[in-house]
């Protein structure tokens, strides 16, 4: 087959979200779970038929991304990744710099989506305490807040204090994130609601919509904490039990939503439906693609390749077939 032809490299580098949470949390142990994600992956685009080969993160990585002769990139995880192979010209699955810097700023995002008419919380960004006191004088909006690392990734510096229910409260907390994470943090307004996500594959005509995955939270936190996530213990419906109306209008709002942060071969959009509607939440460039639902880490993209009945393989190598499209390597009936 045409695909055996084809050479993948895939990358191992500690995902943002692992090093972000271990400046927030300190003392506690992160488990990095990079390694399983990496031999998920090199499995599955063995198993679908291609040539790969692992590299590991290093400080010689130029010159042993420059040894290298590959046909595609896979498992790029963080802006610096996107910027090398960039200027090394050498091809890659996922969003490129701009994309990626555009999906990791969540302030950036919310002000695109606003000024592009989709629905999203209001927000301030408070790069220091003096930016808080907007809450004391006169509010943009009333309590309770949610409060988040701009820039935090897999749920990192959110914790079971971010919703946050006076003006003591927010500037101990905002306080501590600006001092442990070195990021502006985000002050939204709390949305109570049932959190959707939604996959989405595909560059321009060619993007579409994986089923809704809805994650029903247990326990008194009733939104994802990165210590929710490592404990696992939310329930994953997929598909959503939403109306056929419903699931459409989630879905085509996904893809409105990728397409303005120009989202590239894939990514993932989170949402909260609420009595008075959906809103955006945020949207992730480097989403998890594990198709393991009864192991650990877990993957809500996974969950909704399942929900398709496909297996690792099927998924990796359809997201991989659209970065091969895009950039003309063959077109889609060669494939």
């Amino acid at each position: 087959m045409i695909k055996t032809k084809i050479k993948i490299c895939v990358l191992e580098k500690k995902r943002g979200n692992f090093s972000i949470h271990e400046k927030f949390a300190h003392n506690e142990e992160i488990i990095d779970t990079t390694h399983q994600e990496v031999q998920h992956h090199i499995d599955a685009l063995k198993e679908a038929g291609y040539d790969v080969i692992k590299l590991k993160w290093s400080n010689n990585i130029i010159t042993d991304l420059k040894k290298m002769s590959v046909d595609l990139v896979f498992n790029v995880s963080s802006i610096v990744e996107t910027a090398i192979l960039d200027e090394l010209v050498i091809p890659y699955v996922g969003s490129d710099v701009i994309g990626c810097a555009v999906a990791t700023d969540k302030a950036l995002v919310k002000n695109l989506w606003l000024k592009n008419n989709l629905p999203t919380s209001p927000f301030v960004l408070a790069k220091s305490l003096k930016n808080c006191e907007i809450f004391k004088i006169n509010k943009p909006f009333d309590y309770p807040l949610f409060i988040k690392p701009s820039q935090g990734r897999g749920s990192s510096g959110i914790d079971r204090n971010s919703i946050i229910f006076s003006y003591d409260e927010l500037i101990e907390q905002v306080e501590k994130r600006l001092t442990s994470i070195n990021q502006p943090v985000i002050i939204e307004k709390f949305l109570d609601g049932r959190e959707i996500t939604c996959g989405v594959i595909g560059n321009g005509d060619r993007i579409r919509a994986l089923p809704l995955l809805e994650i029903i939270h247990e326990g008194k936190n009733k939104f994802l904490t990165f210590d929710k996530k490592e404990i696992d213990d939310d329930t994953f419906q997929c598909p959503a039990k939403l109306s056929p109306k419903q699931t459409q209008e989630l879905q085509k709002l996904a893809i409105s939503a990728a397409k303005i942060a120009t989202i590239r071969d894939y990514g993932r959009v989170d949402m909260i439906l609420t009595k008075t509607g959906v809103f955006l939440l945020e949207i992730n460039s480097f989403a998890g693609l594990m198709c393991t639902p009864l192991e650990k880490p877990h993957s809500y993209m996974g969950f909704m390749a399942k929900a398709q009945n496909k297996k690792s393989s099927e998924f990796l190598d359809e997201i991989v077939k659209e970065a091969l499209i895009r950039i003309d390597h063959y077109q889609d009936e060669e494939l």
